[in-house]
Order: structure tokens, then sequence, then C-alpha cells
């Protein structure tokens, strides 16, 4: 069985961006994609079993019919790529959770969205939730997306052990052949020693097999005349580097609680430069 890319659709625009961008990678790595839709069949307690039995049947009906529309833009669109369809009845992460039990899937692509009332919501609710339970790395897509290109990979760094491992799980399902710019964002001078950042570059390019590896840093500035936070000097890093894809690891109670309660989910939310690569690695 090949390995497969797993895309969660809710036939939105956002989901058929991240579903283009996963037929591209599916199509450089030789992998199938696995559209998933999954629909909640809402019932009431105080109502007749024909009442829920129907409605039940009704959101079954609209997920089929909507799934068959999209296999007839897939098969006008991507005539010679390997995708299967599939709607299923339940919540999402359990769906997603036995899927990756049961099938290769390597990645999860999902597209954002902007806010639509979802003020504190990052990268739409869906994506938001997957990225906190899943076991496996989800790749997300802006909605502004539009040439794949996967060249030059920037990895955040802080200078720790676990970035090796997100680098490691990328790379061991993708390939080695790309460029690598460890992008680091300094606070209150805190800047690391020339010595450090040779000697992380240099075990970098002992264990992976890369182009290149080059570092780059923005000091974050906060003062009354300034305001520089770190999702604006991640962004210029990215466009200075000409970044294709961002790897990000986190912890889930550190990266959720203090990164997303600050001013990252609204920039990933609305202005996400590059597909964003998310795995929870920290234990």
């Amino acid at each position: 069985m090949r390995n497969a890319l797993l895309v969660p659709t809710d036939f939105s625009e956002n989901a058929w961006t991240a579903l283009n961008y996963a037929v591209h990678l599916a199509e450089r790595f030789q992998w199938n994609i696995q559209v998933l839709h999954v629909y909640q069949s809402f019932g009431n307690i105080l109502a007749s079993a024909e009442f829920n039995d129907a409605v039940s049947l009704h959101s079954h009906d609209e997920a089929e019919k909507q799934m068959a529309d999209l296999n007839e833009k897939i098969k006008k669109h991507f005539p010679d790529a390997s995708i299967s369809t599939a709607c299923m009845a339940g919540s999402l992460n359990d769906v997603i959770q036995e899927m990756i039990l049961n099938s290769p899937i390597q990645f999860i692509v999902m597209g954002t969205k902007g806010a639509s009332g979802l003020k504190h919501v990052a990268l739409g609710s869906n994506t938001y939730e997957v990225i906190q339970h899943s076991p496996i790395g989800v790749l997300a897509v802006p909605d502004t997306y539009q040439q794949f290109k996967l060249q030059k990979l920037g990895l955040l760094t802080n200078f720790k052990p676990v970035e090796l491992e997100l680098l490691s799980e990328f790379t061991q399902r993708t390939s080695t052949s790309f460029d690598l710019a460890l992008l680091h964002v300094s606070e209150g001078n805190a800047f690391p020693s020339q010595e450090d950042v040779l000697f992380w570059q240099d075990q970098i390019l002992k264990t992976f097999e890369l182009n290149q590896v080059t570092y780059h840093s923005k000091e974050m500035v906060n003062r009354l005349d300034v305001s520089e936070p770190i999702t604006k000097c991640v962004d210029q890093l990215i466009d200075e580097e000409e970044i294709d894809l961002l790897l990000v690891s986190f912890t889930r109670k550190s990266f959720f609680r203090r990164l997303f309660s600050r001013s990252l989910p609204k920039a990933l939310a609305h202005h996400m430069k590059v597909p964003t690569y998310f795995s929870a690695l920290e234990k």
C-alpha cells in the first residue's frame, strides 16, 4: 500500500486550495491522497426515532451529494492523480485518529481561513482542533496560496534537540534535497553566541544530507514607538529568505497557551505567509 496524504474537506474554497497543494506534494513523492469529509448527525433525545433517523439520513445524503460534486471537480482538474474520497459520520478528530491507525498516512493537509466571527480561533476551527490532537504532523496551507514550490524549508529554532526530531520526521517522509534556513527571533537582547550558532549548523549538516543550512535572526522590538511582535519578525524572515514551507515544533501545553494567546493566531489565521508544518514532538 502506497503512502498517502489525508486531506479533510468541508467543501470550501480553502479546502480546495489545500487539496491543490496536496496533489502537487503527492505527485512529487508518489503518494496517494485520501480526501475525507466528516459530518455529524444531529438528533434530539426528545424527538421520535423516526425523526432522528430522517435527520441522520438527510445529513448523509447531503454529504454524499457534495462529495459527488467534488469528485467531478477532481476528475476535471486532476485526472491523473490517485485520489480516493469518503464521507463518514462522527467526530473529525476521532475519525482521523482511526484512519491514521489503519492507513500509511504521512501528513494531514488542511486549509486555513480568515475569521468569520472566530476571532480567537487560530487557522479556522477544524484545522486548529486537528493540530491540537493529531499524532502526526499537520500541514496548514494558507487560503491565498497559489503556486506550489518546495525547495527551501524554514525551521523556527531555539537551538533545542526537539527541532532535530522535527526535521527528521519531515525529511524521512519526504527528502533531504532541500535548502534549510534556521530562523531565530531574539527577545530582550538575548542573542545566541556565534559559537552556538555555528555548532548548531554543524550538528544539522552532520545529521542530515541537506543541500545547505543557513542561519538568520531578527530581534523582536517592543517599545512605545515601535512594535514588532514575534509574528511580524517571522513574516519578515520568511519574506527575506524566500521560504517555501515553515516547520514548527511545539508542546501542546506551552505552544497553544503561550504563543496562541498572543498575536500568533491572528497572524496565522489571516496572514499566513507560506504552508506551515506543525508537529507536537515534545511530551
